[in-house]
């Protein structure tokens, strides 16, 4: 019996659908790797990182700077306190300490990218009650012993935020004392630490990120991995049957139907949601439904991402003329009217990333301006002018979010969004003072 090989059209087309699909499991896989290290699992992480071995957590014990460099678009208003946890383990027990009146969150987040859940203040005040942690149908089920959550996946993210009040150096050490509080065990209340996961994650972490979107065995290799550690009844069957058309098939034609599909991906970035004033507003966060090229989206532009009831990102990449913003060739300016600023009942701040989503190093180590920023001007009339360049203003009293001297993008972070009507006003380029 013979069998006909798929046409170069079928392969490139499975190919393209396997990159929307796949994209934000194998970047979420890729983070994983980041943070866990398999091959050193227990070596030493810089004080911005997060990063622990499978199964514990990892605490970043400074605000994030330039030199962090695993996933996108940090934030520098909130500690993180990260576990990756294996369900093939076993199911796991988190035990929060009680925040007061601190701002927190424990974020829920799947290894498919996407954020059913976000625990903490604003669901049950200061003091989260234990939260257990189960492999099986996606539910969420809350009692009188604590709260309840399964997943299809084998493995789940825990990002752990609290606020960090700028200006206090004292309040890094408050902070520091929470997170030591935070207990992650089995059922029993052992320490749920898991070492290692293996060979097979120790091959995978050694592939450059690249080449996973792009390079047919590294792209077969990764997605074969986040289909076998999600439940067979969570992987659509046209995955399964385009991961055979692309064995099938001819490289050449599988490298143009995964850089095709990357391409939309790029492309539905910048029209997710609704653009206004030169703002992508996501409001719907990781609510994806079936929508599989915003899951990929999003998580190509801010992977793991809060869900829209704790948290909204608005992303600015061009100005009020629509052109691309770049701090080498012109000023901006953002005015946020003071009859109309960010309706939170959190925080609110806006963070300058080069164009890739990393923070930008500067001489005053500014990375943000927000409603807590200490010494942050107001107008007569209550608005915020922030002005955005290169080089410091030549005028004093400039809240100054120092740029690139190149491309660049911001993102506005509405912690508690209280009005889902409100858009961000536009980046206007200004005539150079200097």
């Amino acid at each position: 019996m013979t069998t006909t090989s798929p046409s170069t059209d079928d392969v490139e087309q499975a190919a393209a659908r396997l990159q929307i699909w796949g994209f934000p499991l194998v970047f979420a896989q890729r983070v994983r790797l980041n943070f866990t290290q398999p091959a050193a699992p227990a070596a030493p992480r810089p004080p911005t990182s997060a990063g622990a071995a499978v199964g514990t957590f990892g605490h970043q014990r400074e605000l994030s700077s330039p030199e962090l460099r695993v996933g996108v678009a940090p934030n520098v208003d909130t500690l993180y306190s990260v576990a990756w946890i294996d369900l093939d383990a076993g199911p796991r027990r988190l035990v929060m300490p009680d925040l007061g009146d601190r701002y927190y969150s424990v974020q829920v987040a799947l290894a498919d990218a996407s954020s059913p859940w976000a625990l903490g203040r604003r669901t049950h005040g200061g003091q989260l009650p234990p939260v257990t942690l189960r492999r099986g149908p996606l539910a969420r089920r809350e009692g009188d012993d604590g709260v309840e959550l399964t997943t299809p996946h084998r493995f789940l993210m825990l990002c752990v935020r609290i606020l960090v009040e700028p200006g206090d150096p004292s309040d890094l050490e408050r902070v520091h004392a929470l997170q030591g509080a935070i207990a992650l065990t089995d059922l029993a209340g052992v320490d749920g630490r898991v070492s290692s996961t293996g060979q097979r994650d120790i091959a995978l972490a050694a592939v450059d990120r690249a080449a996973e979107t792009v390079e047919p065995s590294a792209f077969g290799r990764a997605i074969s991995a986040v289909v076998a550690d999600t439940d067979p009844g969570s992987v659509p069957a046209i995955v399964r049957t385009d991961l055979v058309t692309c064995e099938q098939g001819r490289d050449a034609a599988v490298v143009a139907g995964l850089r095709s599909g990357l391409a939309r991906i790029d492309a539905h970035v910048r029209t997710m949601g609704e653009t206004v004033n030169g703002w992508a507003v996501n409001w719907r966060g990781p609510d994806f439904g079936d929508d599989v090229l915003l899951r990929a989206a999003v998580a190509y532009s801010q992977i793991f991402v809060n869900p829209a009831v704790e948290a909204v990102y608005p992303v600015c990449e061009t100005d009020a003329d629509g052109a691309p913003l770049d701090a080498s060739s012109a000023d901006y300016e953002i005015v946020l009217d003071g009859a109309d600023l960010p309706p939170v009942r959190s925080f609110w701040s806006l963070t300058m990333y080069h164009a890739a989503g990393l923070l930008v190093a500067n001489d005053a180590a500014r990375y943000s301006i927000g409603d807590r920023t200490p010494g942050l001007r107001r107008s007569d009339d209550g608005s915020i002018v922030v002005h955005l360049s290169s080089s410091r203003p030549s005028h004093a009293g400039t809240n100054w979010l120092p740029a690139p001297d190149g491309p660049f993008r911001l993102m506005l972070r509405l912690y508690g969004p209280t009005d889902d009507s409100w858009r961000p006003p536009p980046v206007r380029r200004l005539t150079r003072d200097r």
